[in-house]
């Protein structure tokens, strides 16, 4: 588990190893966000479309300024 902090150091998401190597991008409140398919190198949003190449699940997170 990863959790991605602001510049003050306060919790924005989670990041968290699911099934299949896959990892899972959750805010602050729990929900999910995106998923990175490890075997396809890609990250997908919530409603299945490709947010695009490789992990971009840190680069999601809401708040980061």
């Amino acid at each position: 588990m990863e959790i991605l902090r602001d510049k003050y150091g306060k919790p924005q998401g989670t990041i968290r190893e699911i099934a299949g190597g896959q990892e899972r991008l959750y805010d602050r409140a729990g929900h999910a966000i995106a998923t990175y398919h490890s075997n396809t190198n890609y990250t997908y949003d919530n409603n299945g479309g490709r947010v695009g190449s490789g992990n971009r699940l840190p680069g999601l997170v809401q708040g980061e300024e």
